[in-house]
C-alpha cells in the first residue's frame, strides 16, 4: 500500500535522492546529478505550482509529481517518478490525476513537458492521457516536448 500526499521541506533532500536514483542512476542522465542534489523542491510551491510524493508503509518515497506554474494559463508537469518496484501498481496514474485535477482546480489551461527518447514509457504515458507533441525537438539530447490543453 501506499498514500500521497503534499510535499513538505522535510522531504526535500529524500525527494532528491528519490529522483536521483531514478533519473541519474537507473536511466544514466549523470550530468544531472549535481543539479538534482542541489534542488530546492519548495520552489514549485512557492511559485503557484505543486509538488506530491507517494509514500510506501514505510514512508519512503515510491513517487513523486510536480507543477511548474509559468503563468496564468501555462503549467509544466515535472519529475513525475515511481520507484521500479512500484510501477505498473497505478502509483504514476494517481499522481497524475491529484496533479491534474490541481491543475484545473486553479484553472491552468496547459500542461506541458519535456522528456527524452529512451523515456519510452513515460512517452506512450502521457500520449495516452492525451498529450500531443509539440513541434520543438531537441536532436542534440534526444528531448522531446508535449502538451495537453485542459
Amino acid at each position: 500500500m501506499y498514500k500521497i500526499k503534499k510535499f513538505e521541506n522535510r522531504y526535500n533532500e529524500e525527494v532528491n535522492n528519490f529522483i536521483i536514483s531514478v533519473f541519474v542512476d537507473e536511466f544514466g542522465f549523470e550530468e544531472c546529478r549535481k543539479e538534482l542534489e542541489e534542488q530546492d523542491n519548495y520552489e514549485y510551491i512557492q511559485n503557484g505550482g505543486g509538488l506530491w510524493i507517494a509514500l510506501d508503509d514505510e514512508d519512503n518515497i515510491i513517487g513523486t509529481i510536480g507543477l511548474k506554474k509559468h503563468n496564468d494559463n501555462d503549467v509544466e508537469l515535472k519529475k513525475l517518478y515511481v520507484r521500479k518496484d512500484y510501477r505498473g501498481k497505478g502509483v504514476s496514474k494517481e499522481l497524475y490525476n491529484i496533479m491534474l485535477e490541481e491543475s484545473k482546480k486553479d484553472n491552468f489551461n496547459r500542461i506541458f513537458l519535456g522528456t527524452y527518447d529512451k523515456l519510452e514509457t513515460a512517452i506512450n504515458f502521457y500520449l495516452k492521457r492525451g498529450f500531443t507533441q509539440m513541434e520543438e525537438l531537441d536532436e542534440d539530447n534526444g528531448a522531446r516536448y508535449f502538451e495537453l490543453y485542459i
